[in-house]
């Protein structure tokens, strides 16, 4: 076969894998708006909308802090950058969930579109494929507390788009990036962790001397400073002087800890979750790393051969591609570091998540990119091409398996329901007509943010004697006899009742 008809046909299997890939992002994008459950992380956050529009400004329903109203609640980790848009769009007559999913849709949008661009530069159209590819593998399905979907009602997925496209412009923009490194640390505080990162990339590829590089990496963390600063200046006016403070402490122990009070997680079981918590095997996902990241150090140690730099559509330079390089692997360590030695926090996959969505992607675009000059060059004959068709092939194998993993579990609900389960019961609660319901946290917050009512927990004395939804967990035969048999005994009246709910509304 011809160089121009092997080109050709590459052509035409690129266009297919782009169609299906898009399908796939498609399937999983619209289940996750209209059909996945709205779980207690996402309608705890959607309160703040929901007061904001009822008039009761940026509060949340306080279920995590005291069961009362909380202006600025350190325990909504999801900013202002989110959460305001999402309010437009409810006071515009949108349906919440709805809503504030397709906010984050947009969001989700930016970080594939800054991705795809990101990939294409550093390595050329296949490492723009892989790189909107990596995000589907990350896996938080199974955890404690999941990213359901890329449209979950979050911080993470929007946060990400910003850092991912302060990486797109850091090179001619500094300021910009700044901006977006700001923003993200708005939408999420762990942002933040990613401006060391996005630093280093702005003085690797300045042109210039030390001053002006330096001077370049400071005018973006000024510019980095100004949401943070509003944002601060803006609950200050709002809470006066004492509380500002109270609520900083708070947030303090809340970032430190996650809200959690457990024992220390021992940082080797987080470890081990790195390579376990993807949609293909540990042992694939093992070979997988050690591949990508020799492929990536090769390249970097290896000089240029400049000769060879047109047969690749990849746009950056050998100094760019090693400049983001670099800073993704810094990336890395800084991010598994913190988490790693945050023994406080739990041990759940959505903590790691955004340095999946950003820096990931980039290594492995840069990888692509390695791959494609070595298989042109053969620095070392034909074990070079030998080499990198192996490489590229537990590449291709890898993320295959992770998008087809996070495809299976797409149209899936946890707890076995569904969003239109949740509303179904939901407008029976909403027919008793309360304004606080008592409940534990789980599903059941849900069930009480979409019926229009304030969640608060059951634990506060303060709210004795306040109606209940309570969850039936065992959904056997024997299971919702018993659930039947307590709401009996506990219960003067329980207007809502079905095999999973019910509304106890107490002596």
């Amino acid at each position: 076969m011809t160089t121009v008809n092997w080109r050709r046909v590459m052509t035409v299997v690129f266009w297919v894998v782009v169609a299906l890939v898009v399908a796939s992002q498609l399937w999983i994008v619209t289940q996750g708006v209209f059909f996945m459950r709205l779980w207690e992380d996402e309608a705890f956050n959607l309160t703040v909308p929901l007061n904001l529009v009822n008039g009761l400004g940026y509060t949340s329903d306080g279920t995590l802090s005291g069961s009362q109203l909380t202006p600025f609640d350190p325990r909504i980790s999801t900013g202002p950058v989110v959460l305001l848009p999402i309010t437009a769009v409810i006071a515009l007559g949108a349906d919440p969930v709805i809503g504030g999913r397709l906010v984050v849709l947009l969001f989700y949008a930016a970080l594939v579109a800054g991705l795809w661009r990101l990939g294409g530069r550093l390595g050329g159209r296949w490492a723009a494929l892989a790189a909107v590819c990596v995000p589907l593998g990350w896996n938080t399905w199974h955890s404690g507390s999941p990213i359901q979907s890329p449209v979950d009602i979050l911080g993470e997925v929007p946060a990400a788009a910003f850092l991912v496209w302060a990486f797109v412009v850091l090179r001619r923009y500094p300021w910009l990036a700044g901006l977006f490194i700001g923003l993200a640390m708005q939408t999420k505080l762990l942002g933040a962790l990613a401006a060391i990162p996005i630093a280093l990339a702005i003085y690797l590829l300045a042109d210039d001397g030390f001053i002006r590089r330096a001077l370049r990496v400071v005018l973006c963390a000024l510019v980095a400073v100004i949401p943070n600063v509003l944002y601060g200046l803006w609950k200050l006016v709002a809470l006066g002087p004492l509380a500002y403070w109270t609520n900083l402490k708070e947030f303090y122990w809340f970032f430190r800890s996650g809200g959690q009070n457990i024992d220390p997680v021992d940082p080797l079981t987080k470890f081990v979750s790195l390579g376990s918590d993807w949609f293909s095997p540990t042992w694939l996902t093992v070979i997988f790393v050690v591949f990508v990241l020799a492929t990536v150090c090769v390249f970097v140690l290896r000089r240029p051969a400049p000769d060879k730099a047109e047969e690749s559509d990849a746009g950056a330079s050998r100094r760019e591609q090693t400049a983001y390089a670099l800073a993704a692997v810094l990336g890395l360590v800084i991010w598994f570091g913190w988490w790693l030695t945050s023994a406080q926090t739990p041990n759940w996959p959505r903590y790691p998540a955004m340095a999946m969505y950003i820096f990931v992607p980039i290594i492995v675009a840069v990888a692509i990119r390695a791959l494609s000059e070595q298989w042109s060059i053969r620095p070392w004959g034909i074990g070079s091409r030998i080499a990198a068709g192996a490489v590229a092939a537990v590449m291709i194998v890898t993320l295959g398996m992770q998008t087809w993993g996070h495809l299976r579990i797409a149209d899936e609900s946890r707890f076995g329901e569904t969003l239109a389960d949740q509303r179904v019961v939901a407008a029976e609660v909403a027919d008793a007509d309360l304004d606080v319901i008592v409940t534990t946290w789980g599903p059941t917050v849900s069930i009480i943010v979409l019926a229009g009512a304030h969640a608060a927990l059951s634990d506060v004395p303060e709210r004795d004697g306040t109606a209940e939804l309570r969850q039936n967990w065992d959904l056997s035969d024997a299971g919702i006899e018993t659930f039947t048999s307590t709401l009996d005994e506990e219960c003067a009246d329980v207007p809502v009742h079905t095999d999973r709910y019910a509304l106890c509304i107490p002596f």
